[in-house]
């Protein structure tokens, strides 16, 4: 179990009150004196905050703003506070004779201490103070660290991922512990039972810091290249919060680790599916690749699609958290990345509305979305079916559209590679199984009834029936297909079918 023996580190009080270093305190406010230094750190830049951890004593001559009244003073005491630093020392009788009044101001406007260190004091000196006190205390606590270090890292490579990672800290910190994702699921979480207060931690998730406490919860940001993806999150900070940071690193290591296999696997899935669609791959091959690539052809599937009125490289780059649009169901879609759109192979058990609506949400905030919906079909020819007519109604409809009947003109003009014969099968293969079960002939007399520019009389002279059988058949494909014979898009529709049909 994760122990120490104190804290083994020095403060700003003892600082101060060694009558060796001579330091003076120009803005310590009382209830800040006992704030731990774990490190020394001197810097000339003017902004050393991403190579910084927290907790450090920044020493500087202030060489990067030798006039005492520029504004950069401002900016390099606010990344300071941001950085979680414990004071900021400044050096005097080199670069300034005293400090400067804008970066006392600032100090004291960030709650940050402020220290004079006088030219007979060498910043080494202090350094070596801080160090001889650490490593006079902190021998026995380091081996705890290195071995806990060492436990979470055995943890995260053991193929559990963040969930063994997780479950490794809780043990070591005795608090319970979980990965929420920065719009509120929760990735990982040890006790499987805890329940977390999300809402309050996403509500303060732009301003959250290392540590702040949000509903009842200790934060901690997870950032993948300087954006926010997820928070590490304890109730209560533990036995061992200095522990949380390497924590912290692991987990965004992790998350990157699974941002890119992903991404890798929703381009391949994507370049297999695009080929299909446009025609460049058969459909055995197709379905082969498909298959292992997790589609379940044993059931209907449909193809939801998005557009996101955003940069190309923002849906590269964007955490899609597993893909986990609704993760209780993520194992039965498959989410690709086509281009500059976001293909949902999913299954036809999962409700279409629910994962576009949550699909919507998640990529809102890249850009304006449209989702577009296909009906679910059968094997691979129908994810292509699927993905023409969620093509359609994406570019045609509203921001979010299902899926209804096919209608092959709009098809024909959303794509140059369109599969005539397929699709006029699927639009008639209502009346074509009918016809096969009944021998009932309706889609040679539908073919025959538009051939004849719909005139029923010459329609059922050239079928050699009377015409009250010819309308009683124009009544059954309409009650089968719910199409509306007397509307022209509906004809043109069926025409263009029965044509694409005898293209086979």
């Amino acid at each position: 179990m994760w122990e120490r023996a104190g804290n083994g580190y020095a403060t700003l009080r003892m600082l101060l009150a060694d009558e060796r270093l001579n330091l003076e305190s120009v803005q310590t406010p009382e209830y800040l004196l006992d704030r731990l230094v774990r490190w020394v750190t001197v810097t000339e830049m003017v902004d050393p905050s991403p190579y910084l951890l927290g907790d450090e004593l920044i020493l500087t001559l202030g060489s990067a703003w030798p006039d005492p009244d520029s504004p950069d003073i401002e900016q390099f005491v606010r990344r300071l506070a941001s950085a979680g630093v414990a004071a900021v020392g400044i050096g005097l009788g080199f670069t300034h004779e005293r400090v400067p009044q804008r970066m006392i101001d600032a100090a004291s406007a960030q709650g940050l201490p402020l220290i004079a260190v006088p030219l007979t004091t060498r910043f080494r000196s202090i350094g070596e103070y801080v160090v001889e006190y650490v490593l006079g205390d902190k021998y026995a606590a380091v081996q705890d660290t290195l071995r806990a270090h060492s436990e979470l890292t055995e943890a995260l490579t053991s193929r559990l991922g963040v969930e063994g990672l997780i479950s490794q800290l809780r043990r070591l910190i005795e608090v319970p512990v979980a990965v929420i994702d920065y719009w509120g699921g929760i990735i990982a979480n040890q006790p499987a039972s805890t329940i977390w207060e999300t809402e309050a931690v996403i509500e303060h998730r732009g301003s959250v810091r290392h540590g702040d406490v949000m509903g009842g919860a200790s934060v901690y940001p997870v950032e993948i290249d300087d954006k926010r993806v997820a928070f590490l999150c304890t109730h209560g900070i533990g036995k061992a919060p200095e522990l949380m940071r390497f924590a912290v690193s692991l987990v965004a290591l992790e998350l990157s680790r699974r941002q890119a296999l992903q991404h890798g696997r929703r381009e391949l899935i994507g370049q297999v599916l695009g080929d299909y669609v446009q025609g460049d791959l058969a459909d055995h091959e197709a379905h082969r690749r498909l298959s292992r690539a997790g589609v379940d052809f044993h059931h209907q599937n449909r193809v939801i699609l998005a557009r996101v009125n955003c940069s190309p490289r923002l849906l590269e780059d964007v955490p899609w958290n597993s893909d986990d649009f609704l993760p209780l169901q993520s194992a039965e879609y498959t989410v690709a990345l086509v281009d500059d759109v976001i293909a949902i192979i999913s299954s036809e058990t999962v409700d279409a509305d629910d994962l576009a609506q949550a699909a919507t949400r998640h990529l809102a905030r890249l850009g304006e979305t449209r989702i577009g919906i296909g009906g679910p079909y059968q094997g691979v020819a129908g994810l292509r079916l699927s993905w023409l007519e969620a093509q359609g109604a994406m570019g045609s409809g509203p921001s979010t559209d299902s899926g209804t009947s096919m209608h092959l003109p709009r098809l024909m003009l959303a794509s140059l590679k369109v599969p005539l014969q397929s699709i006029g099968d699927q639009i008639l293969k209502v009346l074509i199984d009918y016809d096969a079960e009944n021998d009932a002939q309706l889609v040679s007399t539908l073919k025959v009834y538009l051939e004849s520019n719909c005139q029923a009389t010459v329609a059922a002279q050239r079928l050699f029936v009377h015409r009250n059988t010819l309308r009683y058949r124009l009544r059954l494909i309409g009650k089968l297909t719910g199409a509306d014979l007397d509307d022209f898009e509906v004809l043109v529709n069926f025409y263009l079918a029965v044509l694409a049909l005898e293209m086979g």
